[in-house]
């Protein structure tokens, strides 16, 4: 039985009881009317009021009134021959036995209350059914006894008040089946009914006995009963709300939800309420929590993307987790309920993701693919890709998204793939460089072995003076080959020697300038441009001046006409150094190749290949930066930064 059923049924028993009450207090009205007429009057012609009237006043009654005797012979109908029920007319009752006019089950109901009205002297009641013109009819038999040998039957059709009775039976016992406590309370806070449930919640016996509404008062929680009735007035007669119930026997506690109305009727308003138990419901939805608390935190914490889309709501985002918020830099509160154009940031991406769901849909079938996307910060990441359908009863399928970050595997992998191809070149570069070594070693040895020889028996000072000085120069050489492979071994191995010491850079470029501008070929001007003021700083001097020869060197070496510059400049936190020739200059494809061991852009030109490489390491170790500038035909560039704050 619904609720707003139980509420109709609860309308219609009232104002039945009303309309039965209205009847009840009319005949009563009646009777002291007639009473009191009869005392005012008193004797009339000398006959009483009542012996005057009470034929009348029998005939108005609407119930059937019968004299019978001990022996439940019927002596007379006294009552308005209207009120027969029986069958038989009058004149065919009168003499007859009450057992042939009734049947068994009535006449054993009436006989055992005039055995009793026999035995006690008293008044006595019962009831009893007939079927009266094909109609069940239920009847209250009052018995009085007249005196020892009559008595007076009174019967009176009460199917209407029985009817009533036993739909109100009916209504109790339904409610008292239901699974909701039902409470009816009056507006004084005195209580109307209560079923079953509610008696076994609260542990109350004779309920209605003690009718105080006190005793529901864990319902209303904080409140009183009468701050809950302006609650359901100011919500417009209806509200709902819940409350929690401690058993003082057990310590159990439940949980109860409540739908509480007002009814209104002529007389005055009832409030009711329907309590339903929804502890399991609770705890239902506590697990529920706490097992997606469980899996949220789990889905979370995983190192893979995860994500949810409704397909039947545009392939909006219902689920985005921890790891896919950090990856892309996109915050799942500014993602859920949003589809990819809404999202992400380059539209090719949100268009290709599209392509691949509406795939998805049409196949049916998972979709496995390596895929990139821009993130929030521009950056790009490659992700591995598994797309899938969950079909769900009654809705749309949801789309399950799990991407694996590839980005810094990929990134690895082409480092590798870099590193890999560097080797090889290193291995060739290597390969090149000791069958150039054999060339480089020999030739300045062969000049000193050979000119040592011819400088005895050189026939003047002039010759001999010429021999030694290519015997030095061939020996300089040779000196800064060897050098320059045992500092790149000390280099790889960490054991190079680098000692600071306070030095003045502005006369280590004024050494550089004495030493090296009677080696530049004719035709070309060494220039020195440096600050006026000194600049103390703390490095190794042996290794700054070996890093501003090998970068002097090679501008000497490729610059045949010109003019060749060398020194530094002041910057906020470094010294700027460099050195810029107007030589033959460096292809664009060849500079980043520049710095590599082994590599000799001349293959003809003396050296090595070793003297940048040691540059630009001895420039990283005291944490500056080393760099080219250059143009084909035009001269190059070469710069390296010395920090100060050492």
């Amino acid at each position: 039985m619904s609720q707003q059923s139980l509420e109709q049924e609860i309308e219609r028993l009232k104002k039945a009881c009303a309309s039965l009450e209205n009847e009840n207090k009319r005949l009563k009205q009646q009777l002291r009317e007639m009473k009191h007429a009869e005392a005012s009057v008193g004797d009339v012609d000398g006959a009483s009021f009542r012996e005057r009237y009470a034929i009348k006043v029998l005939d108005a009654l609407p119930d059937m009134l019968t004299v019978f005797d001990m022996e439940e012979t019927c002596i007379d109908v006294v009552s308005n021959a209207s009120t027969n029920h029986v069958g038989p007319s009058v004149s065919e009752l009168r003499g007859t036995k009450m057992k042939d006019n009734l049947p068994a089950d009535a006449y054993y109901n009436i006989h055992n209350n005039l055995e009793k009205v026999k035995a006690t002297g008293k008044s006595s009641v019962s009831y009893h059914e007939l079927n009266v013109h094909g109609e069940h009819r239920y009847f209250e038999n009052r018995i009085f006894p007249l005196d020892d040998n009559y008595a007076l039957v009174m019967c009176r059709d009460v199917s209407d008040r029985a009817e009533i009775e036993r739909k109100r039976s009916m209504f109790r016992k339904a409610l008292d089946t239901v699974s909701d406590g039902v409470v009816g309370v009056r507006a004084d806070g005195k209580l109307i009914y209560a079923n079953k449930q509610i008696k076994t919640m609260y542990g109350i016996e004779d309920f209605l006995k003690n009718d105080d509404v006190s005793q529901l008062q864990a319902m209303w929680k904080e409140d009183s009963f009468q701050e809950c009735v302006q609650r359901i007035q100011e919500q417009g007669g209806i509200t709902t709300f819940q409350f929690k119930l401690q058993d003082e026997r057990t310590g159990e506690i439940t949980f109860h939800h409540v739908t509480a109305f007002v009814m209104q009727d002529d007389e005055q308003a009832s409030y009711w309420f329907f309590s339903k138990d929804i502890t399991e419901v609770i705890k239902s939805r506590d697990k529920y929590r706490e097992v997606n608390r469980l899996l949220d935190a789990i889905l979370n914490n995983v190192p893979v993307y995860l994500y949810v889309k409704d397909t039947g709501n545009d392939f909006r985002y219902i689920y985005w987790n921890k790891a896919f918020a950090e990856f892309s830099k996109i915050p799942a509160s500014h993602v859920l309920g949003k589809t990819d154009f809404e999202v992400f940031p380059n539209v090719e991406d949100a268009k290709h993701f599209r392509e691949d769901d509406l795939k998805l849909m049409e196949v049916g079938d998972n979709i496995n693919k390596q895929e990139s996307y821009v993130n929030a910060e521009g950056e790009t990441r490659v992700v591995q890709t598994l797309k899938t359908l969950v079909y769900r009863e009654g809705g749309s399928p949801l789309l399950v998204g799990v991407s694996w970050d590839m980005t810094d595997m990929t990134n690895i992998e082409q480092e590798l793939v870099k590193a890999r191809i560097k080797a090889e070149q290193s291995d060739r570069l290597k390969s090149a460089f000791l069958a150039n070594m054999s060339h480089e070693i020999r030739t300045p040895l062969n000049s000193i072995v050979g000119f040592s020889s011819l400088m005895a028996t050189a026939q003047t000072n002039a010759d001999r003076k010429r021999f030694a000085s290519i015997i030095k120069e061939n020996a300089d050489i040779l000196l800064r080959l060897i050098n320059d492979v045992l500092d790149i071994a000390k280099i790889e191995a960490g054991t190079l020697e680098y000692v600071r010491r306070p030095i003045n850079l502005r006369k280590v470029w004024f050494s550089i300038f004495d030493t090296y501008c009677n080696r530049v070929p004719q035709g070309v001007e060494l220039k020195l441009e440096v600050p006026p003021t000194e600049l103390i700083i703390s490095e190794d001097r042996s290794r700054l001046l070996q890093v501003i020869g090998n970068l002097v060197t090679n501008a000497i070496k490729f610059t045949h006409q010109g003019s060749i510059t060398v020194g530094y400049t002041m910057e906020k936190q470094c010294a700027h150094c460099f050195v810029k020739d107007t030589g033959v200059g460096i292809a664009a494809e060849k500079r980043e190749q520049i710095f590599d061991r082994f590599v000799k852009l001349n293959i003809f030109a003396q050296g090595t290949g070793l003297g940048l490489s040691i540059c630009k390491m001895l420039v990283q170790k005291w944490d500056g930066k080393i760099w080219v500038e250059s143009e084909v035909g035009k001269g190059s560039t070469f710069h390296f930064t010395i920090p100060l704050h050492r």
